[in-house]
């Protein structure tokens, strides 16, 4: 199967930035993006983790590197936990969760588009395979973004894959976007701030504060991302028996 044009060199591009063997410039012919592609996908974990070392090599352009890798992983599908506790440690809580929000929500938007115009026939497809999501269609234009905002929020569907779900149902863009982006600033924080708490933990920094004192801000904070979490599950799960 020959992918779209556009969508390889999306897979060029984030191969490129991310794979030890290929410089940091982005691949100029298609020689060199098919061993770029290669490169990556023999080993992801490597590549991402290739990431974070180049990150901290690169200065004031660090963060535009790091988003740029994070939103090609977002939008391959490969899961960016490890960049995202990575962002904490990088940059900090503030500027962490900030790279990531912006990055995670560009990567939702591509794929938001791509599930609507390029895959479409492809993602209706599975669509018909997933009765839960096809209940949830049905509200999902009427409630746009506070079902989106409900469904970010609760961890009923895996984030990369379902941003192409979405692409095929019958949320409007906008509500998508924001309800995508509300959603997931809790859990983004939350593993931005394990990065942060590792680093000052484990740096042996002067100004660090006690263990426990994170230990309780992370324990408060998971607390309050559960709660919200079964709430917003609990109205999904609600609807879904409505319909």
């Amino acid at each position: 199967t020959v992918l779209p044009l556009g969508i390889f060199a999306v897979l060029a591009i984030g191969a490129g930035v991310a794979s030890p063997h290929i410089d940091i410039n982005v691949p100029t012919s298609i020689t060199e993006a098919t061993k770029s592609v290669e490169h990556f996908f023999a080993d992801p974990s490597a590549a991402l983790q290739n990431v974070v070392q180049r990150v901290e090599e690169m200065g004031p352009l660090g963060p535009l590197y790091f988003g740029v890798a994070y939103t090609i992983a977002e939008i391959l599908a490969i899961p960016a936990v490890p960049l995202t506790a990575s962002a904490g440690y990088l940059f900090g809580v503030t500027k962490g969760t900030a790279v990531v929000l912006l990055s995670a929500s560009i990567a939702a938007a591509v794929s938001f588009v791509i599930g609507r115009t390029l895959l479409r026939s492809y993602v209706e497809g599975i669509l018909e395979d997933q009765p839960r999501m096809k209940k949830i269609d049905k509200a999902i234009g009427k409630e746009g973004f506070k079902l989106m905002l409900l469904l970010r929020l609760s961890p009923i569907f895996p984030f990369a894959l379902s941003n192409y779900l979405y692409g095929a149902t019958s949320v409007r863009f906008w509500p998508y976007f924001f309800g995508t982006m509300l959603g997931f600033t809790p859990g983004t924080i939350a593993y931005v701030y394990t990065g942060e708490v590792g680093k000052a933990l484990t740096a042996g920094q002067d100004s660090a504060e006690p263990w426990y004192i994170y230990v309780g801000g992370f324990a408060l904070l998971l607390g309050f991302i559960k709660v919200a979490s079964d709430t917003a599950t609990g109205i999904i799960e609600g609807l879904e028996e409505e319909e």
